[in-house]
C-alpha cells in the first residue's frame, strides 16, 4: 500500500481514505498521519450527507467513521456505504462500547478501531484490512463465482431475523413467531438443542425456550446453514465424502469455536460469529462438490497423491479456493465482515489483521483440532494448525484445555458417523 514496514504491505499506491469525522475531534488527524510518514490520500468532513455523496462519485479503499458519541447514527451511515461500495473497507474509530453496541458494529464494520489506538496501531491495522478486503474481490475469485450455475439467495427469514435483531423492541416471543413459518428450521433447532452437543438434563419441546438457549444470532446462522445445504444437495454420484457428516461436523467446529472464545471474555458478539463462522466454513467446498463434481474429484485426488493441502491444489487447478468462493458467498449476503473473513483465512490465518483474537482464531482453532470427516480418499480437509498464529495471538497457553474440549468432539462425531453407517 504505502509502507514498506506497516503490516506487509503489497503495493506502493497510496490508500485513498474517506474519513467521516461528525463531531470533528479529528481535525489535526491528517497532519498526525503525515508526521508517522504515512502518505494516504484523506478526505475528512463532518458531513455524513456530503461523505455518501463523495463515494458515490469516487471510490475509496476504506471508510473510517469517528462515533464518539451518536453510535446509531454512524453506524447507520456505514450500513449506507455497505449497501453502496461493499467493496469498500468499513472502520469504526470509537471509545469502547457496550456489549449491546458491539454486536451491532461487528454486523457492519471490518474492523472496530478504539480511539485511542496509537497512529502506528491505526495504519497497520487499516492497511491490513484494505488488503483482506481487495482479496476477496481479486478478480479470479469474481469471475470465478459468476461462473456457478445456480447461485443461491439468501433465505428471506434471515433477513427478518436480522432486522429484529437490530430492533431494540424484539422479544425471543418475536423471534419464535419468525421461526415458525419455517417448520424445516424449528425443528432443527428443537433437533439440535436436545442433542447431545448441549448435554442438557431434560427434554426441551417448546421453542421459545430453545430459542432462548441457543441465542437469537445461532438461530439466524442455523437458518442460513440449513438453506445452503439444501440448496446443495448431495449428488447420486458423488461418493467422495458425505455431505450430511460434512454437516455433522460443521456443527461440531461451530460449537467449540464458541467455547475456544470463553477465555478472552469479550463477550457473546464473539462467540456468536465464532458459531456462525464455524458452521460455513466449508460452504465452497460443498459449491464445488456440487457444481463441478467429476473435476473436483480430479483436483482432490491430486491433492491426495502429492499430499498438499487441498486448498493449495484448488488454487493450482481454478485459480481459487474453496475459502474464498465461500467468503464470497457470504459477503454477498452481507454476513458480518468477521465471520466472511474467517471463512476467508481458515487456511491461512497468518494473513490476518492484528495480533488480536477474532472469530478467525477461534474458527482455524476449532477446525485444526477437529479430524477431518472420513472420505474415500483418505485426504484430511480441515485447517492445519498454524503455530506462528496462535504465538502471534497470545494463545499457547490455551491449547492443552483446548485439546482436551476438542476430544469430547471427537467422541460425539464417531458416534455420529456410527450410528450413520448402521
Amino acid at each position: 500500500m504505502n509502507r514498506a514496514d506497516s503490516g506487509g504491505s503489497h503495493t506502493t499506491a497510496p490508500l485513498k481514505i474517506l474519513f467521516i469525522d461528525p463531531h470533528a475531534a479529528f481535525v489535526t488527524w491528517g497532519s498526525g498521519l503525515v508526521q508517522y510518514g504515512c502518505n494516504w490520500q484523506v478526505v475528512r468532513t463532518d458531513d455524513g450527507r456530503a461523505a455518501l455523496t463523495m463515494l458515490a462519485e469516487t471510490n475509496f479503499d476504506a471508510v473510517i467513521v469517528a462515533a464518539l458519541s451518536s453510535f446509531e447514527r454512524e453506524i447507520g451511515i456505514l450500513r449506507q456505504v455497505a449497501s453502496a461500495k461493499p467493496k469498500t473497507a468499513r472502520i469504526l474509530l470509537s471509545p469502547a462500547l457496550s456489549a449491546a453496541n458491539l454486536a451491532k458494529a461487528l454486523d457492519v464494520v471490518h474492523r472496530n478501531i478504539f480511539q485511542g489506538s496509537s497512529i502506528e496501531e491505526i495504519v497497520s491495522s487499516v492497511e491490513q484490512t484494505v488488503m483482506v478486503t481487495r482479496q476477496l474481490y481479486r478478480d479470479k475469485v469474481v469471475r470465478s463465482f459468476a461462473a456457478f450455475r445456480q447461485l443461491p439467495s439468501p433465505p428471506s427469514i434471515y433477513h427478518e431475523l436480522s432486522r429484529a435483531l437490530n430492533s431494540d423492541r424484539t422479544s425471543t416471543r418475536d423471534i419464535s413467531a419468525i421461526v415458525e413459518r419455517d417448520p424445516a428450521l424449528a425443528a432443527r433447532i428443537l433437533r439440535l438443542v436436545n442433542s447431545s452437543y448441549f448435554a442438557l438434563s431434560r427434554h426441551i419441546s417448546n421453542l421459545n425456550e430453545a430459542v432462548t438457549l441457543l441465542g437469537v444470532r445461532t438461530v439466524r446462522g442455523l437458518s442460513l446453514a440449513g438453506h445452503l445445504n439444501a440448496h446443495y444437495p448431495e449428488a447420486s454420484a458423488w461418493k467422495v465424502f458425505s455431505f450430511d457428516m460434512m454437516s455433522q461436523r460443521a456443527l461440531c467446529v461451530a460449537r467449540l469455536a464458541q467455547e475456544i472464545c470463553t477465555p478472552y471474555g469479550k463477550g457473546q458478539a464473539l462467540k456468536d460469529q465464532a458459531f456462525l463462522a464455524g458452521l460455513l466454513l466449508d460452504i465452497g467446498m460443498l459449491m464445488l462438490a456440487a457444481e463441478q463434481g467429476q473435476g473436483y474429484l480430479k483436483v482432490m485426488k491430486y491433492a491426495a497423491r502429492k499430499q498438499l493441502p487441498l486448498h493449495v491444489v484448488e488454487r493450482m487447478a481454478y485459480g481459487v479456493t474453496h475459502a474464498e468462493l465461500g467468503a464470497y458467498l457470504l459477503n454477498m449476503w452481507n454476513l458480518a465482515p468477521q465471520v466472511v473473513e474467517a471463512v476467508l483465512l481458515h487456511h491461512e490465518p497468518d494473513e490476518a489483521v492484528g495480533d488480536s483474537f477474532t472469530p478467525l482464531s477461534a474458527a482455524h482453532i476449532a477446525d485444526a483440532l477437529l479430524p477431518s470427516i472420513g472420505n474415500e480418499l483418505d485426504l484430511d480437509l480441515s485447517a492445519s494448525l498454524s503455530e506462528n498464529y496462535i504465538d502471534r495471538i497470545n494463545a499457547k497457553q490455551y491449547l492443552p484445555s483446548w485439546k482436551m474440549q476438542a476430544n469430547g468432539y471427537r467422541l460425539r462425531m464417531r458416534e455420529s458417523e456410527r450410528a450413520q453407517s448402521a
